[in-house]
């Protein structure tokens, strides 16, 4: 801002000048590219696996995928319902967080990424990207709530003073209820010995929906032994007590709740050793979660996580009773929250039990007919149930190739072939000028790669006069993600009604490929990373032994998992087999599903018959 000091005429001198913009209504956060969603890509949810009893009447949910895609395909059922969302989500910290392996015990790690290291959490963003990021996110989160429901927004210095206008828009300022204070004690951010004040708090934004009606449980904490014998100084026959207010009024130590609970919460952070430590980058202590949930809502109402990480939130849920919903975009997170839930649900031993999702993160399908159906539904084909193609778009026809293999001249040829067949579906639109017909309506082929010279091929033999569409979801659906299958040898012995399963070997092609590009930074042969036991590539083992119970043929079948193999923290190796002893004769299908190091997983099935 420019200055500017005009010598006054009269022999005095005037005040320099200073030029200020006007400030109206409420403050607005402005940035480059804020535009808010009008319309949200919706992705189906594809049913992983089951944990807990089957018999459980409403299910927990825990997806993978982008936050954004869930979120909106969360909107179809529970629009109005979420009754408490807490979200730790990126700080922009300017950090990478990477999941430690360790592989033939030597561990990974390191502040650059490894080639050998996962990624867990990635924090680096370009301010604009950062702030649209959250906005969007954050109004279809108020789309969720309900009218009792509030949220809280960890965060700290970084973006603490963007996020806060943003939620004063989304929410209204008007609906922000408190912001809370974290104290954490140990010292972040800097050295003690740094020429600056030490940073050890985090800031937590707590809005409501509507402030009016929101449900918030005021929460005490027990009166310390040295605040009872300052304060609490008689005794009568109902005990001690002390006098309060200008009347002298009588307080009981028995009768009274505590000390209320301010907005500095002085909570100390996960202690190395603790039991409820995961190893997971961002995690937040549990302690937190409790306050949280305990004030701001009730046994039995619906509490959501977007952005899960360690799944801290969910597993306090489940354990005050609460129905929950968590996501996550990083496997690391959903492997670790899941092994945590599962936990928590085996010892509880009750109805409960909870399901994972996968939006728009699907494995390769060994099943052409469940890669078809995910196609359809992402590209919203109308389906056909008979003839050469597999649905339309519009007044277009659609034929989908198996996403497990490019799209060759051969499938050209069997399209051009269809069209031949079906010559009557398409509309002729013809004039003087043209010899031939040419057809209104096309043929689109969606496809997951294709030959190199395939689209030459249909331009020269494609003599049909309707026009074929070649849609790579590689590049047409970029966002979508069909991950390569991994490899595994495994035996199932059945002796009489009992059943034992041991997985003999597994092989990941991206574990190994990792493997190879780091040992060719490493000179010496001591420095190379190797895996002499498979088992070290393994993350954990999970076991259906009866797959498919109680369901129809034609329905997706859910993994219930009942055996559930973690590592072995003595030597680090994760134990491959578990014994089942059947009650009834017949035929039961085994599932068996292995997550690796990396978060890659093996899955298949095997049918066995008790006699």
């Amino acid at each position: 801002m420019n200055t500017k000091t005009k010598k006054a005429t009269n022999g005095g001198d005037k005040a320099p000048t200073q030029k200020l913009s006007a400030t109206k209504g409420r403050a607005m956060l402005e940035w480059y590219g804020k535009r808010a969603p009008k319309s949200i890509d919706w992705f189906p949810a594809q049913e992983k696996e089951v944990y807990g009893n089957l018999k459980a009447k409403d299910w927990n949910k825990l997806f993978w995928g982008d936050n954004k895609q869930v979120l909106s395909h969360l909107l179809k059922e529970y629009r109005g319902k979420v009754d408490l969302i807490y979200i730790d989500p990126p700080f922009d910290s300017k950090a990478d967080y990477v999941k430690k392996v360790k592989l033939n015990g030597q561990k990974l790690q390191g502040v650059d990424q490894n080639v050998l290291e996962e990624m867990q959490y990635t924090d680096m963003w370009e301010k604009d990207e950062y702030l649209q990021f959250m906005y969007e996110r954050l109004i279809i989160m108020r789309e969720l709530m309900s009218e009792t429901g509030s949220i809280y927004l960890h965060c700290d210095w970084h973006k603490n003073s963007h996020l806060r206008l943003i939620m004063d828009e989304v929410f209204g300022e008007d609906n922000l209820v408190r912001e809370v204070i974290w104290n954490r004690g140990n010292a972040s951010g800097g050295k003690a010995g740094a020429r600056n004040w030490i940073h050890t708090h985090d800031t937590i934004l707590f809005y409501a929906k509507n402030k009016e009606t929101s449900t918030f449980n005021k929460q005490y904490d027990e009166y310390s032994e040295e605040y009872i014998n300052e304060r609490f100084t008689h005794t009568d026959e109902k005990g001690r007590y002390r006098l309060q207010g200008s009347d002298n009024r009588k307080q009981y130590l028995s009768e009274s709740k505590g000390k209320a609970v301010t907005s500095v919460w002085d909570l100390p952070d996960i202690n190395v050793m603790a039991l409820e430590r995961t190893d997971y980058p961002t995690q937040k202590p549990q302690t937190i979660l409790e306050m949280i949930i305990k004030a701001s809502s009730n046994e039995g109402d619906l509490v959501m996580d977007c952005f899960v990480g360690s799944g801290s939130t969910i597993a306090v849920a489940e354990k005050l009773g609460r129905r929950w919903i968590g996501c996550d975009i990083n496997k690391g997170a959903i492997i670790t929250s899941t092994e945590r839930l599962q936990k928590i649900v085996s010892e509880k031993g009750d109805k409960t039990g909870f399901k994972v999702y996968n939006v728009n993160h699907y494995d390769v399908f060994n099943n052409d007919i469940q890669a078809k159906q995910l196609l359809i539904e992402t590209y919203k084909i109308d389906e056909l149930s008979r003839g050469d193609f597999d649905g339309t778009l519009g007044v277009d026809f659609v034929k989908i190739i198996s996403p497990n293999r490019v799209f060759s001249k051969l499938d050209a040829q069997h399209v051009i072939d269809a069209i031949k067949k079906s010559k009557t579906l398409f509309t002729a639109k013809t004039t003087s000028k043209q010899k031939e017909s040419v057809f209104e309506n096309k043929v689109i082929v969606i496809c997951s790669g294709t030959e190199l010279d395939v689209r030459d091929f249909i331009k020269q033999e494609n003599k049909t006069g309707v026009d074929i569409e070649v849609r790579d979801i590689q590049s047409d659906k970029r966002e979508l993600d069909f991950k390569k299958p991994t490899e595994a040898s495994i035996s199932y012995v059945l002796k009489g009604k009992k059943l034992n399963v041991e997985v003999k070997d597994y092989y990941s092609p991206l574990l190994m490929k990792r493997l190879e590009l780091e040992n060719e930074g490493r000179l010496s042969k001591k420095e190379r990373v190797n895996v002499f036991d498979f088992r070290q590539a393994i993350e954990h083992v999970v076991i259906d032994i009866n797959y498919g119970e109680g369901q129809k043929k034609n329905d997706d079948i859910a993994f219930n998992a009942e055996a559930f193999l973690h590592k072995d923290k003595k030597n680090d190796l994760v134990s491959v087999t578990h014994e089942h002893t059947y009650e009834k004769k017949g035929t039961y299908t085994i599932a068996v599903k292995i997550v690796d190091v990396l978060g890659e997983e093996y899955f298949e099935t095997r049918e066995i018959t008790v006699k």
